[in-house]
């Protein structure tokens, strides 16, 4: 949030940002200003965050203070951090002013913030994090590769103190120019949105989320230079999963450059959002799977045969598994039963999840979970399920830092342990399982006070251990003989 007192000589009052079109036209009626001007710009005479001093007694755009107010909501806590401590960094200079502070939104890629030096492991991580987006999960638990980043960063010199901790210039990210000091870049945050339009004129591009007020689109037409929206080109895009009439109807506006007829139309009429159906979802997903495992598999009515090497093993009909070898215990079946338990579970909750409401995001994840602030997340692609984890951003309305998977299982694991569910300290990752297994079958080899019973016990341990471990690991576990 922005406070500022906006002045016009002689009039002076408070805004608040972000805000509403219809809030702003009335604060420039308050400065005896048109309230239905396109491009309202005033003199900043007091403003917090304090960090933004530097626009006071400066000429702004109203419209474009507003759009870094929706930029900082989007911001977590240590995003804010690092965004201040550029900002009143006295070593770093790149001409403040509005521009390049709505610009510095989106290059905080190139400032790496370490507010603790204490933990290495935590500062590799927080810069890793910062100058690639995200890490693997393997990466993540690769505790010296983060230790030896974190000291090389801390080793550079480079840091600069400020009241908000280190801060490093990343020399090898450039500050790209992402706003022109005209149009701005797209950025959604408006979660009602239904779909969006760009408009083009002359090479620039402008992004409006619908349905919004009118003056959003006559603004935005304004700022590219077009005597008017027939003079632009359309492209509508939709966030939602809707029927093909309403698709056909955008198509139509598009085509005639209505876009205040679009607009009217999704202000005033409810659209009737597809549900996809559990089964339909839960067929195509089971074949891809089954497929990708090595398995044939083929349609017969409403069933799916699964077969290998020319023997029918078992067949699938929604989320029923019907054995035809007649042999529960076959390898296979037990091995398919568990595919499909395993993809019924994640298209069941995926049907029944809501859809995850966030800022910025260009596609349709549904939420599967969402604990302290941790998101378990999930879209269906042609190309299968992907299920990301991601923390909500400080003021909960944006996603931030995700880790992307196509295994559910992984997912699961990882968004249980990045949420607090489960005490990471209390996990073994597989090297430390593999250290513990090489005790248990040496202790039973040769500790010869071992009764029967606690050598059993021991090699129960060891499988246990062993069927955990990557199967490389599990062939190579050596028998244990009693």
């Amino acid at each position: 949030m922005i406070k500022a007192t906006i002045q016009r000589t002689p009039y002076a009052t408070e805004m608040s940002f972000p805000c509403t079109e219809a809030q702003l036209s009335t604060w420039l009626d308050e400065l005896r200003m048109n309230p239905e001007h396109l491009c309202p710009a005033a003199t900043v005479t007091q403003i917090e965050p304090t960090e933004l001093s530097v626009l006071e007694d400066c000429e702004v755009s109203l419209d474009a203070l507003n759009y870094l107010a929706k930029r900082m909501d989007g911001m977590d806590a240590k995003e804010l951090n690092q965004f201040f401590a550029v900002l009143t960094c006295d070593e770093i200079d790149i001409r403040w002013g509005l521009k390049n502070i709505i610009n510095l939104t989106f290059n905080l890629d190139r400032f790496t913030l370490i507010e603790d030096t204490s933990d290495i492991e935590k500062v590799g991580l927080t810069h890793m994090l910062n100058i690639r987006g995200g890490i693997a999960c393997s990466e993540l638990e690769n505790k010296g590769w983060l230790i030896e980043e974190g000291q090389k960063l801390l080793d550079s010199g480079k840091g600069i103190q400020t009241e908000y901790g280190l801060l490093f210039v990343n020399d090898g990210i450039e500050f790209a120019e992402i706003f022109n000091g005209t149009t701005f870049p797209q950025y959604y945050c408006d979660p009602d949105a239904v779909a969006s339009v760009e408009i083009f004129y002359c090479g620039l591009t402008e992004y409006v989320e619908l349905p919004c007020e009118d003056i959003a689109l006559k603004k935005a037409v304004c700022r590219l230079g077009a005597d008017n929206v027939k003079s632009c080109r359309l492209a509508v895009d939709t966030f939602k999963n809707i029927p093909s009439e309403w698709q056909d109807k955008f198509g139509e506006f598009e085509k005639s450059r209505d876009i205040f007829g679009l607009n009217e139309m999704l202000k005033t009429e409810d659209i009737c959002l597809n549900q996809e159906q559990s089964a339909s979802v839960f067929m195509t997903e089971v074949e891809r799977k089954l497929r990708s495992e090595g398995y044939d598999v083929a349609k017969d009515g409403d069933f799916l045969v699964v077969s290998q090497d020319g023997r029918a093993i078992a067949s699938v009909n929604d989320i029923r598994l019907l054995n035809i070898t007649n042999d529960n215990s076959d390898e296979d079946y037990i091995n398919i039963k568990g595919i499909v338990r395993n993809v019924n579970e994640y298209c069941s909750v995926f049907e029944k999840a809501p859809m995850l409401n966030a800022n910025g995001l260009s596609s349709d994840y549904h939420c599967l979970s969402e604990f302290n602030g941790t998101v378990l997340a999930a879209k269906n692609t042609e190309y299968g399920f992907e299920f990301v984890t991601w923390d909500r951003t400080f003021i909960g309305n944006g996603v931030t830092q995700g880790n992307y998977y196509s295994d559910y299982s992984t997912a699961k694991e990882n968004f249980a342990v990045r949420s607090g569910l489960i005490d990471k300290n209390k996990l073994f990752d597989v090297e430390e399982l593999e250290n513990i297994r090489k005790c248990v079958n040496f202790t039973a080899r040769h500790n010869g006070d071992l009764k029967f019973d606690d050598c059993e016990e021991l090699k129960k341990l060891s499988e246990k251990i062993s069927d955990s471990l990557p199967e490389q690991q599990q062939s190579d576990a050596p028998e244990l003989s009693m």
